[in-house]
């Protein structure tokens, strides 16, 4: 059985063939908007909407390797190009939120009074959350969750465990026979010496296994698993979205310090 419906896959593979011309109104708008100061317009341009396109290419990359349909377990190598894909996903979401900061910074000629280790969009920003509209900064607040959620996984990608994706999941009813065959193939190779008699139970293993689209990082510092499918297009509408109020206030003056 499929990880997900019918409807759902439906669903997100119209999401990805929209993710073209989200990506080409978002860079239009960017580029086209007169910057300022240079500082600014380098970080639009050069930092916000050249992430945007990598997450784009990203997303593209995830469901042509594992399409959201997939049911048997994808070939190792696969498995290994599409976290390449998802940790820099990850990455660059974290670092377009960053980009838009800066954005604000340097526009608004904010540098001089906030230090550059204070430049952010999370709770922790208060400097510069404080120089926001207050539409703007109730916004922030009930996305930050969200933005907490990002910085987990772009933390442990950064410094922890890297991003990965399981490459079969044990249903719980298989579980105590999944076990004793681990235990039998410990004892063929370890025991008996017996190569041959550990790759036929091994074989026998792996039809226990089930494909879930999920990524974690470790196992013992979070229980949260996201399926990948589902959360990047999301991601990548907040990202959108962010991105889109950001320039609606740089445009209301009255809100710039």
């Amino acid at each position: 059985m499929a990880f997900l419906k019918p409807d759902q896959i439906e669903d997100l593979l119209y999401a990805v063939e929209q993710l073209q011309s989200k990506h080409d109104q978002l860079v239009l708008t960017f580029s086209h908007r007169a910057y300022r100061s240079d500082k600014a317009a380098e970080y639009a341009r050069h930092g916000y909407m050249r992430r945007v396109g990598t997450l784009k290419r990203c997303i593209e990359n995830v469901y042509k390797l594992i399409p959201p349909e997939r049911e048997t377990i994808p070939d190792r190598n696969v498995l290994y190009d599409a976290q390449i894909n998802i940790q820099a996903f990850v990455a660059n979401v974290y670092g377009a939120i960053d980009n838009l900061a800066w954005i604000w910074l340097y526009e608004c000629g904010l540098e001089t009074r906030i230090h550059r280790t204070r430049v952010g969009l999370r709770a922790k920003h208060t400097d510069l959350r404080a120089t926001f509209s207050d539409r703007f900064r109730a916004y922030l607040q009930k996305i930050d969750p969200w933005l907490e959620y990002q910085i987990e996984y772009r933390d442990a990608l950064a410094h922890r465990i890297p991003l990965y994706i399981p490459p079969g999941m044990v249903k719980p009813k298989d579980a105590d026979a999944y076990n004793d065959l681990s235990r039998r193939m410990t004892e063929a190779l370890y025991v008996k010496g017996d190569g041959f008699e550990y790759e036929r139970v091994s074989a026998e293993q792996e039809k226990l296994l089930t494909f879930q689209p999920l990524i974690t990082h470790s196992v013992s510092e979070t229980t949260a698993h996201f399926a990948f499918h589902v959360q990047m297009i999301p991601d990548f509408n907040t990202v959108e979205e962010i991105g889109y109020k950001i320039l609606d206030e740089l445009n209301d003056c009255r809100h710039h310090p």
